[in-house]
């Protein structure tokens, strides 16, 4: 992923959260961002969700978008159909707000070629 300059980061993000916000109609915050992904990823569609089953979708998001990223692998399925991740050493050692800077970064690359009807 090419380096990105912090003015050119906020105003990526806030171009997200302005496209996802108007498409769905709602105040988008990074969680809902997470969560919109994660139902994407699992092929779930929109429906009800449990807050325990809207926590998995968030965690499916933010270790599919670290995937990429090369901090995870994917090892597996678990019998509840969710992924099975493992972390490299360079992500258990990373300060949260750098994974959370990480996982923006990767979303903006994520939905940037991304079209809502």
């Amino acid at each position: 992923m090419e380096q990105m300059k912090a003015e050119e980061f906020e105003l990526a993000w806030d171009a997200l959260i302005l496209k996802i916000s108007k498409h769905f109609k709602v105040s988008a915050e990074y969680e809902f961002i997470l969560f919109v992904l994660g139902i994407q990823e699992m092929g779930w569609g929109f429906r009800e969700y449990s807050k325990t089953e809207k926590m998995d979708l968030i965690n499916v998001a933010r270790c599919r978008i670290l995937v990429r990223q090369g901090y995870i692998k994917e090892t597996g399925i678990d019998a509840e159909g969710f992924p099975i991740f493992e972390a490299s050493p360079r992500l258990k050692s990373m300060m949260p707000s750098y994974q959370n800077q990480l996982i923006k970064k990767g979303l903006i690359e994520y939905f940037k070629d991304v079209e809502f009807a």
